[in-house]
């Protein structure tokens, strides 16, 4: 009976800790960036040098590749063996499609009092061949795209910051609040 008990209090506390974003991301060197993963990066073609980081979220370790390309900003996530996961392209809010932006709108309005969104990426999860299409812009491809948005949203008497996966119909995917920072400073 006792092991049932921890049992339930660690899963209860495991799925409460997972709905929390926390994220520890650093500079790495291109020397502990996979092979794989630079062979990828180097067919993207990329205007700007390329920034390798190591991630440590509530998802585990990750390597990723930022840069810019055609005035827009990328992130290209890639497992720790070197196999990609997405790639997220930043884009202005209101660059993204209406019928999409009113959807996702509507979602935020029945969640939220109030929410401002402060940043939209689009979020795209397909083959190699498929990422290399899109972002050499070889040909027209057509993908099921999501919407990650940073939102500070005030649900009860307080603001939080979220972070939002959307499909285009406003369903959300994903939702993660941001986890409070730990600091050692005092803030006045």
């Amino acid at each position: 009976m006792m092991r049932i008990f921890v049992l339930l209090v660690f899963s209860v506390a495991l799925s409460a800790f997972s709905q929390q974003k926390f994220e520890r991301e650093y500079r790495i060197k291109i020397e502990e960036v996979p092979a794989e993963a630079k062979a990828f990066i180097n067919k993207c073609k990329f205007d700007k040098k390329v920034k390798w980081y190591a991630e440590e979220s509530q998802d585990g370790k990750t390597i990723e590749a930022k840069s810019c390309k055609n005035k827009y900003k990328y992130s290209v996530e890639f497992s720790s063996d070197g196999k990609i996961i997405d790639i997220e392209k930043t884009v202005k809010w209101k660059e993204i499609q209406k019928e999409t932006k009113r959807n996702i709108k509507q979602t935020l309005s029945q969640k939220f009092k109030k929410f401002k969104i402060k940043k939209a990426q689009i979020q795209w999860k397909t083959d190699e061949d498929t990422y290399l299409k899109l972002m050499n812009r070889a040909s027209k491809t057509t993908i099921k795209e999501l919407f990650e948005l940073i939102v500070k949203g005030k649900k009860e008497s307080s603001y939080n910051l979220y972070e939002i996966l959307f499909d285009t119909k406003g369903n959300i995917v994903k939702e993660l609040k941001f986890a409070p920072q730990n600091t050692d400073n005092l803030e006045f």
